[in-house]
């Protein structure tokens, strides 16, 4: 019976552990330039560079969540590192974390 209990609560534990886990991996990186900043969401729009490799003439369009909106001006190049903690190939802020370098012309 204890044997039981000792195993079930080490099981219970390591699922706990599971789940609670907090992983982010490296998605990709890209480098874009901030199009517009959302002041009140403190948000960046930014868009990629480089689209047209990919078949996308107009580049890709995504929304950076920041800090401080103040340290960004429109036209600014950055290069930004994508974290999710999920495999699924959606764009979910929720899910993501963002390492936001410079980009020196």
């Amino acid at each position: 019976m204890k044997t039981k209990f000792t195993i079930s609560f080490t099981l219970l534990i390591c699922l706990f552990f599971a789940g609670c886990s907090d992983d982010y991996q490296e998605s990709f990186t890209f480098t874009g330039t901030v199009e517009e900043i959302l002041v009140e969401e403190e948000m960046l729009i930014m868009k990629e560079y480089g689209g047209v490799s990919q078949g996308r003439r107009e580049g890709n369009v995504y929304e950076i969540p920041v800090d401080n909106v103040e340290k960004y001006n429109i036209g600014q190049k950055l290069e930004i590192t994508v974290f999710s903690n999920t495999d699924a190939d959606i764009w979910n802020l929720d899910n993501m974390k963002f390492d936001i370098k410079t980009v020196e012309n």
